[in-house]
């Protein structure tokens, strides 16, 4: 058994991916941005590191994540500085940064590592891996549809068990069912969870809706709902949209508690939940005013995110597996062995070379990495010009003529 070094462990809330976690995760990455292609979306890359003014004014000050989750320091010249809790604001100053707010629409997708300071646990890290698309320039029910259907279909092509929950905030309506929700809650605040009672301080009223807590729950069952609050073409809009999700075939509940927990968010929201645990794996929504406080002008926009960690842990689509091949020299046939796997790895074929004094250890190895074939290059093969191909899972072995090596390998490869 291996021994951990001490004074020597990853930052707690981190983790380390060796090849076969990250080749998991890796392949559900390639099939989420696969389906985002086929709907037209681009990479964009942004940095890590973003000055904190970015998160306050588009997050909200209330929020959990500025409140509490932030990583947050000075740098050297007292500029205050903050590691990218989520992909969209960072998107969107990107676009204002480089001069693209009157080029759109824009349609991008995104994927690396965000940073929150939460308790971790199963499935939860403070850094995690985050895919995420952003249409910038939106305009209308129409497009909240078709970004759904690829979020649907994404969660299709992952083999996923997740339910599309929905629900919209209006736009002038949320700022009115706010006051609304404020009074019903304010004569019962203290006997909500004590989180609840935090989020009612800071004014996060919206978030309490959005309580797992059972107290809230039975507390809120007689709050007022947001849908009785939309203006009339808050409502017809949302009409759109859930119309022509039952068009689409894609299931979907109106969820009247689902509201996320960020300020910026509009109109449409939306949660896939694992039914399950009950957690939601991929989210988002619409923001209508995010460019605009941001500088910009005023640009309709909806996206969503989803935690790559918690998709690859539900996800049992196997990574697909190129074909192995260790190359064993046996005596003094280093150069000639060397240059058959140069050869082949010419060819397209990856090639462990593998060169112990111990056949046997040599074999052993080869099964450690996975390979499925094993070419033999020894002295008597040599003068024959040929060498030996074992099948490692088929204990079956021949000899190839060496100039016909790397036919021989791609011929498997075909048939594969």
């Amino acid at each position: 058994m291996s021994k951990k070094a001490a004074g020597v462990a990853a930052v707690r809330g981190t983790r380390d991916l060796w090849p076969k976690e990250l080749a998991a995760q890796q392949h559900v990455v390639s099939i989420m941005q696969a389906t985002c292609s086929r709907y037209g979306f681009a990479p964009i890359q942004t940095p890590m590191l973003e000055s904190t003014d970015l998160y306050t004014r588009s997050l909200g000050t209330t929020s959990d994540i500025v409140s509490k989750e932030m990583y947050t320091f000075p740098d050297n010249s007292q500029n205050s500085l903050t590691l990218r809790p989520e992909g969209t604001a960072g998107v969107v100053r990107s676009m204002l940064s480089n001069g693209l707010q009157y080029a759109g629409p824009h349609k991008v997708l995104y994927s690396g590592s965000m940073f929150r300071y939460e308790r971790p646990q199963k499935g939860r890290y403070r850094e995690f891996q985050q895919f995420g698309v952003e249409y910038i320039g939106s305009n209308g029910p129409h497009v909240d549809l078709d970004v759904l259907a690829l979020a649907s279909d994404v969660v299709r092509n992952l083999g996923l068990d997740l339910h599309l929950h929905v629900n919209t905030l209006g736009h002038a309506s949320r700022q009115i069912y706010r006051q609304t929700l404020t009074s019903f809650l304010d004569p019962i605040k203290n006997d909500l969870s004590q989180d609840s009672q935090q989020r009612f301080a800071r004014g996060s009223v919206l978030r309490i809706l959005d309580s797992k807590d059972t107290r809230d729950q039975v507390l809120l069952q007689e709050a007022p709902r947001l849908l009785d609050s939309l203006t009339n073409k808050a409502r017809a809009r949302f009409d759109v949209v859930q119309n022509g999700l039952a068009a689409l075939g894609i299931a979907s509940t109106l969820d009247h508690g689902l509201v996320r927990g960020l300020d910026y968010y509009s109109h449409t929201v939306f949660e896939f939940i694992d039914t399950k645990s009950g957690l939601a794996c991929l989210a988002g929504g619409c923001y209508d005013n995010l460019v605009e406080s941001l500088g910009g002008p005023a640009t309709s926009c909806i996206g969503w995110a989803a935690g790559v960690e918690r998709l690859t842990a539900l996800c049992t689509l196997t990574p697909p597996q190129p074909m192995q091949i260790a190359m064993v020299p046996v005596g003094n046939v280093t150069i000639p062995a060397m240059q058959l796997a140069a050869s082949l790895r010419a060819a397209g074929h990856t090639v462990h070379w593998i060169d112990f004094p111990q056949l046997k250890k040599q074999m052993k190895l080869a099964d450690q990495y996975g390979c499925s074939h094993a070419i033999l290059v020894g002295e008597d093969e040599l003068k024959e010009e040929s060498v030996t191909v074992k099948a490692l899972t088929q204990r079956a072995q021949e000899r190839v003529p060496a100039a016909n090596v790397v036919a021989y390998f791609n011929a498997i490869l075909r048939s594969i």
